[in-house]
């Protein structure tokens, strides 16, 4: 198998794609996307379009919008018309010239969400689903959105990366997104 640097190395269009419903995004996700983000020359969230304990896709849409200060690459922010897996399969199948690194999550489950790559390899021998190891362990979308609704200043501490929970102004602009859910 190729390593991520091998297969991205000197590609012009090449894009890590990180699906999920990001209600909201924690600094596991952000972790995560940094991960496959490194070796490509930008990336694409798809954020699912449910809410969850009233947090909805436009609300985490933002919070994305701040974490991309902190990335090193150009990222687009795409809020999936269906699920953040279909939307993934449309992309590549619009972009087939492109490389595409698709992040899926350390759980067997998460990587046969994309068995259709898997199982049509020679029609997409450009896209490379990446198992990304666990992120800032214990982390807990349903732990965060609990915080949320009880202690918003407790929930920011327990689900903001280090970079973004350290800048005041980015930190309150989170707060005020979620506070009014």
């Amino acid at each position: 198998m190729k390593s991520f640097k091998l297969f991205f190395e000197q590609e012009e269009d090449s894009v890590a794609i990180l699906p999920g419903g990001f209600k909201p995004p924690t600094k596991g996700h952000f972790k995560a996307f940094q991960y496959i983000l490194n070796d490509a020359k930008k990336g694409i969230v798809f954020i699912g379009n449910k809410d969850r304990d009233g947090i909805t896709s436009d609300m985490s849409a933002y919070i994305w919008d701040i974490y991309a200060k902190y990335l090193s690459k150009p990222i687009e922010i795409i809020v999936a018309d269906k699920t953040p897996v279909l939307s993934t399969i449309e992309y590549v199948d619009s972009n087939r010239d492109k490389r595409v690194m698709v992040g899926a999550g350390d759980k067997d489950e998460d990587i046969k969400r994309y068995n259709y790559f898997i199982k049509n390899v020679e029609r997409y021998p450009l896209v490379q689903i990446v198992k990304i190891p666990s992120q800032e362990q214990g982390i807990s979308g349903s732990k965060t959105r609990e915080l949320i609704n009880t202690d918003i200043d407790k929930a920011l501490d327990y689900f903001l990366p280090e970079e973004v929970k350290s800048n005041i102004n980015d930190r309150a602009q989170i707060k005020n997104i979620l506070k009014y859910k």
